[in-house]
């Protein structure tokens, strides 16, 4: 189907990417590079700022290239030397649970895993991706990103 769409034969895809996992490793390169996350994931002192920069650049990039993930993650089983390409993806999760961590060591959130916290603030974010990828011909609203983390910090900020 790539091959399709760049309107090349199969045989010039695979001369040039040699296999599925160099094609792929290349796509989730290009994705990364489209998206600045380390300057999304930046400690500035506001923690609203902060995850607000954080949840735009995450749905930007999941409106954008949301099903590759997805299509990874399903070929996982079949094909687990995929399995390395999270590691991008995983690097980014971490980043953003380390600017978590910054601000639970501040008292500004409260304590809890950062990982799990980065869950509970783009867990809504993916599975909206994932229904407008899965649905395309039915209306699915977009999150109000600013509400979302104004609602996320209610229940998350340290009340000691």
């Amino acid at each position: 189907q790539m091959a399709e769409v760049a309107n090349v034969s199969e045989v010039t895809l695979f001369r040039k990417y040699q296999n599925k996992l160099q094609l792929i490793k290349r796509a989730v390169a290009a994705i990364v590079a489209q998206t600045d996350f380390e300057a999304a994931t930046q400690y500035t002192g506001d923690v609203t700022a902060d995850l607000l920069r954080v949840v735009r650049a995450y749905q930007g990039s999941a409106v954008k290239h949301g099903q590759l993930i997805f299509i990874m993650l399903s070929e996982l089983p079949r094909y687990p030397e995929l399995v390395e390409l999270l590691d991008i993806p995983f690097e980014i999760y971490t980043s953003i649970g380390n600017l978590f961590a910054k601000y639970q060591s501040e008292g500004i959130l409260r304590q809890e895993h950062p990982l799990h916290a980065v869950a509970a603030l783009l867990g809504p974010l993916m599975y909206s991706a994932m229904l407008s990828s899965a649905l395309p011909g039915h209306a699915i609203s977009t999150l109000n990103l600013e509400n979302h983390v104004a609602v996320f910090l209610e229940g998350r900020r340290d009340k000691r």
